[in-house]
């Protein structure tokens, strides 16, 4: 019996939006001791977008290229007919996962875009890792663990405090003092 089938039924429900439990590098540290080297790198290589051999790494970002490409084209589209747009190449095609793309990139709001477009992800991954008892599963965890990360970290406090160090970084004025 799979390691995974043990973490997987540790692991407690995410839904996005949700305040992580935990860290990703809790995560990993959790299960450094019941995975192989193979699946540390495999869960290494999620985290970090690198390229990986394992099948849920290849389709998991090939997802994110298409995601890139209908994203371009929607760009493109909007900066008038004269821009052109050129795609990266992808294995598959998915339809559903394409429409989420384009509708949330359709919202004005770019909080509601984005929210969306993570949305989208997290619905990729439960297509992409449907088994619980399957290592994809854990790297699809750690991909959600991740995406609720970014979004806990932001607030109000930090975007403000975020512009404000932007804008003295580049004042002339508070190099000089």
């Amino acid at each position: 019996m799979s390691n995974a089938v043990y973490i997987s039924a540790s692991l407690p429900f995410l839904r996005f939006g949700d305040t992580p439990p935990f860290s990703v590098a809790d995560l990993r540290n959790r299960c450094s001791s019941v995975m192989t080297e193979r699946e540390l790198a495999t869960f290494d290589a999620v985290v970090n977008g690198e390229p990986n051999d394992d099948p849920f790494v290849s389709a998991y970002q090939a997802h994110e290229t298409q995601l890139k490409n209908v994203l371009g084209h929607a760009r493109a589209a909007s900066w008038g007919p004269d821009v052109r747009f050129t795609e990266r190449p992808f294995p598959g095609y998915d339809v559903t996962f394409a429409k989420m793309v384009s509708d949330a990139f359709s919202k004005p709001d770019p909080l509601e875009r984005e929210q969306d477009l993570d949305r989208a992800r997290f619905w990729l991954l439960d297509q992409l890792a449907p088994d619980e008892e399957s290592m994809a599963f854990l790297y699809a965890f750690a991909k959600k663990l991740q995406i609720c990360e970014r979004w806990s970290r932001i607030s109000e406090e930090a975007g403000n405090a975020a512009v404000l160090k932007v804008i003295n970084d580049n004042d002339p004025a508070s190099k000089q003092g």
